[in-house]
């Protein structure tokens, strides 16, 4: 990538783009959110698939798993890391598709969570498989999008070659 041509035209699509998939997600997120917490008291839950699906409204501060709750100034800090790292990648130059959706998905999820810690110092959370932990959009979004950039560190050549042509 680095010896890689790129033109201004692609820097800027690849900006596009990944901006306007974390705006989707933080959209998406923050609307889901608010139906959830219209339509359901916190613990109360919903099912969807029995046994395997449900809505289950819980608020949550601390980051994934619940790891680190009540350490809000820690977990403000490593979300801002987050997202300036995700940025400082955007504008280092456009790599694959994958790194450009993947910096997007990241940078959405990051931001979703983000506000709803600024402003209420905690994450609500709402899907419930029965086999894993509550999560929400934001969380799903941030690990496809970390799997998204996992696939294109691995795969550099191939990204060169779509930067290159």
């Amino acid at each position: 990538m680095r010896g890689s041509k790129i033109s201004p035209m692609g820097r800027g699509g690849a900006l596009l783009r990944a901006f306007a998939t974390a705006l989707f997600v933080f959209g998406t997120d923050q609307g889901i959110k608010a139906l959830v917490e219209g339509s359901l008291r916190v613990g109360e839950g919903m099912t969807l698939v029995p046994g395997f699906l449900s809505l289950t409204h819980i608020k949550n501060d601390g980051g994934a798993f619940g790891i680190l709750g009540g350490s809000q100034a820690l977990l403000l800090a490593g979300s801002a890391v987050a997202v300036g790292v995700v940025l400082w990648m955007l504008l280092s130059g456009p790599g694959s598709g994958a790194a450009t959706y993947g910096c997007g998905l990241i940078l959405g999820g990051a931001a979703g969570n983000l506000l709803d810690r600024l402003t209420a110092g905690e994450v609500t959370d709402y899907v419930h498989f029965s086999f894993w932990y509550i999560f929400n959009a934001a969380d799903a979004a941030i690990t496809v999008g970390v799997g998204l950039l996992l696939i294109s560190a691995f795969r550099p050549e191939r990204a060169g070659r779509q930067a290159a042509e």
